[in-house]
């Protein structure tokens, strides 16, 4: 048979290499296109709140800004980080897993607070651990368990200050601290009782539910669970935790008196606590659009006037949200690297002698 002319020949497949560069650009490229469409997302929905509250008040709330307090919000927040590593590390340490290095809790930690990926920093995180450990299902529990810990220190704190405001007779929207005050007991008591292993598998069998999630979700459940009853043995958790709020809010409260603001303790941790529906690790492209105008609207609702809140926002979200994309980008690039070392290192330490 005559041979084929090089021109006739079918195409031949991509080889490995080849295929390894496509991912390879993709991977780097695909962060970088989410980080612009998140930063596009938070500016549309800056605009579009600029132009309900008018561009002349917005304007004139920058006339009288107060630029020392800027230096509180970059140290609260740089502040921040290492408070959710020490968090980070100790619920990652769960279930006998091996304690991770500080350098791979800091590339995760500050890659998860990245604004470059669908399912939010969660995402990350869940993948991350997953590849570390090739533990699917521990790993969703330890996510899911880092996110009530969340909540448990978080909600709590909001539950109480409403309490209190309503008790004092505080000018505040009975509608935005009512929910508070009653919502969040009812969902810590809901959260107990789901967590009983036969009720959950009562869950399973309900139609449009996934078991595996349901599972990893009442293991998650009672992890915290396991963190509350070993205080001494998980004090990183709790102490990581209330210090990364502590350093949120107080980088937020640096946002209100940049733009002349002065509000209460109370109705700061009320504010804040609502502008973080959700928090900004669970929310996708690290809550671009979703948080500026929840956490605009809730100074509104707490008596504050909208367009200076919504410069204190923008201030705030600037170094929360936009100058945190680079580094978590270069954290996220690096991963690869720490996993592997990880791996290795883990291998070497189960070689006998």
């Amino acid at each position: 048979m005559a041979n084929l002319s090089p021109l006739s020949q079918p195409r031949l497949p991509q080889t490995g290499s080849q295929l390894y560069i496509v991912a390879a650009v993709r991977a780097l490229i695909r962060p970088i296109l989410l980080s612009a469409l998140a930063t596009a997302l938070a500016a549309v929905a800056v605009l579009v709140i600029a132009r309900v509250t008018g561009a002349d008040q917005v304007g004139r709330a920058f006339d009288s800004v107060h630029p020392s307090w800027i230096a509180l919000i970059a140290g609260a927040e740089l502040l921040a980080y290492p408070a959710y590593m020490l968090a980070y590390r100790s619920v990652a340490g769960l279930h006998g897993h091996r304690r991770l290095a500080l350098p791979l809790v800091a590339r995760m930690v500050i890659a998860g607070f990245g604004p470059f990926s669908i399912g939010g920093g969660f995402g990350i995180d869940r993948q991350t651990l997953e590849a570390l450990n090739e533990d699917e299902h521990s790993a969703r529990v330890r996510v899911f368990a880092l996110g009530v810990l969340e909540w448990t220190v978080l909600a709590p704190t909001a539950c109480i200050t409403a309490i209190v405001l309503i008790a004092t007779g505080a000018n505040i929207m009975p509608s935005l601290l009512w929910p508070w005050a009653i919502a969040v007991p009812v969902g810590f008591a809901l959260a107990v009782w789901v967590a009983v292993p036969h009720r959950a598998e009562r869950l399973c069998k309900l139609p449009f539910v996934r078991r595996r999630w349901v599972v990893s979700a009442v293991d998650g459940l009672n992890a915290v669970r396991t963190m509350i009853l070993a205080p001494h043995r998980y004090w990183g958790a709790w102490v990581g935790t209330a210090l990364y709020w502590a350093a949120d809010i107080t980088a937020f409260y640096g946002g209100l008196r940049t733009f002349g603001l002065d509000p209460s303790v109370g109705k700061v941790i009320i504010a804040y606590a609502t502008g973080y529906a959700a928090t900004r690790r669970s929310l996708p492209l690290g809550g671009a659009g979703v948080t500026e105008a929840l956490m605009t609207y809730s100074l509104y609702w707490v008596r504050e006037p909208l367009a200076p809140a919504l410069a204190a926002v923008v201030a705030y979200r600037v170094f929360n949200f936009l100058l945190a994309a680079t580094p978590a980008l270069i954290a996220h690039y690096g991963l690869r690297e720490s996993i592997g070392e990880y791996r290795r290192d883990s291998r070497r330490a189960k070689v006998p002698g």
